[in-house]
């Protein structure tokens, strides 16, 4: 009886730990954000950052544009900056 009681204290203060561990790191996280889990580093300059979501999704003006500019991660004059710097010609939505 004195053993079923231990494996239970084990299980309650590994599910406790398991707990506060998924509480402690989803401080960290910005549910908002689908690109949360990749650095900023890796984004930008990845082989499937960026440009690859750029090039493989069939409308980024319209689905990836609206959210960075209500989220203030810099509008068209931010965007078209690095665009012009890589020599890439689009038009975004005014």
């Amino acid at each position: 009886m004195e053993r079923k009681k231990i494996v239970r204290s084990l299980i309650t203060l590994g599910l406790f730990v398991a707990l506060v561990a998924v509480i402690i790191i989803s401080q960290n996280r910005d549910p908002s954000n689908p690109h949360s889990t990749i650095s900023r580093e890796t984004w930008l300059s990845g082989p499937q950052g960026h440009g690859y979501v750029v090039n493989n999704n069939q409308a980024p003006a319209e689905q990836c544009y609206p959210c960075h500019e209500k989220k203030g991660l810099g509008g068209q004059v931010y965007c078209q900056s690095c665009h012009d710097q890589s020599g890439v010609k689009v038009s975004l939505p005014q």
